[in-house]
């Protein structure tokens, strides 16, 4: 039977990768004991467990502090086990030496997981690997005790990407049209069921801040030539269409998400990605007997088993999206996940100081330029496989 042994990180994938790749009998985990939610250890079993389903899990505190009590309690779970591994991966300095010490002094094998090459190696022999296991999305979510609890839209299918990325581009085009467009869409259908598919309404109407607001003729048009809308009638003083079904409805009383929509498209068909979701809402904990969904991802997805987030803004950015954004790549990806805002603006061009704290913070951007390119797809790649987590460790964040 083989036994591997782990130190405990906060950051998620540190814990997981080795045991996914190396795919023991027993997994061991020595913790810091000065943590007391064990709801943690709950998660992480629940994840292991669900690719292993017979792996045995146990966990063992120890005084991070004392090299003495950790090398210890590593030696001792070695000779109780006798074909051990060691993975050196997470916990703190001192674990780490004295994890390497125990390993030395038993003849056990020490392993190292390189999550920016994929592969966990033996450190006495760079040669002797094994290829790192592939994560998904849920088993992030699984280790930290959270859930996916659904999603704010539903992802388009396949053979409607054409139609919605042609709708995109045209309404980037005409933003002015489509915002007061969508107010007044809003405002007639703010009290409707969202099955409720008729619109009927007088072609100017008075909006809750007392402006009147009126729908561009021309976006209609476009919105019944692709499909989104049907039976167009539109007289000087009323419009009258039918949704063709609720989810376009949905999306065409919402302003922001049809940047979602473009930037999920592009995700999806650049192939490259894995677990692409779109408007993806997480209850933080479900150990707390409360489903509660937290902040609103706009976009998630996978990039080499890493957590990518986008947040799609059309509008400008904000300070305030930058550390909303940034908060939740660290929640749930930590160190090892990148982040990325998606912005109908010219901050990147014109290197505002929006542009310059996303650099700060480790954030890429792409701007109006990027959205309105004919390239937009390949630009979205090189975002996330140009984002060097290595630089980054040395920058002020």
């Amino acid at each position: 039977m083989l036994t591997q042994i782990e130190f405990y990180d906060k950051d998620v994938i540190k814990n997981i990768l080795g045991i996914m790749s190396i795919k023991p009998d027993k997994a061991v985990f020595i913790y810091d004991s000065a943590i007391k939610d064990m709801n943690r250890f709950i998660g992480l079993e629940k994840c292991l467990k669900r690719h292993l389903p017979n792996l045995i899990f146990e966990t063992y505190p120890v005084n991070i502090f004392s090299v003495a009590q950790i090398h210890d309690k590593t030696k001792s779970i070695i000779d109780a086990n006798g074909n051990a591994v060691i993975d050196l991966t997470g916990g703190s300095e001192l674990m780490t030496i004295a994890g390497c010490e125990a390993g030395i002094d038993a003849h056990s094998k020490i392993v190292y997981a390189d999550i920016i090459q994929g592969r966990v190696v033996n450190i006495a022999d760079e040669t002797d690997y094994t290829p790192a296991a592939k994560l998904s999305l849920e088993d992030y979510v699984d280790c930290i005790g959270a859930s996916f609890i659904g999603n704010s839209h539903n992802g388009p299918q396949p053979e409607q990407f054409d139609n919605i990325i042609t709708m995109c581009r045209f309404l980037f085009r005409n933003i002015r049209e489509w915002r007061h467009t969508c107010s007044y869409m809003q405002e007639v259908m703010a009290d409707t069921d969202k099955n409720d598919l008729l619109f009927r309404a007088s072609m100017r109407i008075k909006i809750k801040n007392g402006r009147f607001e009126q729908p561009n003729p021309k976006l209609m048009e476009k919105f019944e030539q692709l499909g989104f809308i049907r039976n167009l009638y539109i007289s000087p003083n009323h419009m009258v269409f039918e949704f063709t079904n609720a989810v376009n409805k949905a999306y065409m009383i919402n302003y922001g998400v049809w940047l979602e929509l473009f930037v999920y498209i592009h995700a999806v068909r650049s192939g490259l990605f894995t677990d692409v979701q779109l408007g993806t809402m997480i209850d933080w904990d479900i150990y707390d007997d409360r489903s509660v969904p937290g902040n609103e991802i706009d976009v998630i997805f996978t990039d080499n088993s890493m957590p990518v987030f986008v947040s799609c803004k059309l509008t400008e950015a904000t300070t305030a999206a930058l550390n909303e954004l940034l908060i939740e790549k660290k929640r749930l990806g930590g160190w090892f996940s990148k982040a990325i805002i998606v912005t109908f603006s010219d901050d990147k061009a014109y290197d505002t100081g929006i542009y310059k704290r996303a650099s700060e913070l480790g954030i890429e951007m792409l701007d109006r330029k990027d959205i309105l390119s004919d390239n937009f797809g390949q630009k979205l790649v090189d975002a996330v496989q140009g984002h060097d987590l290595v630089s980054l460790k040395w920058k002020k964040i």
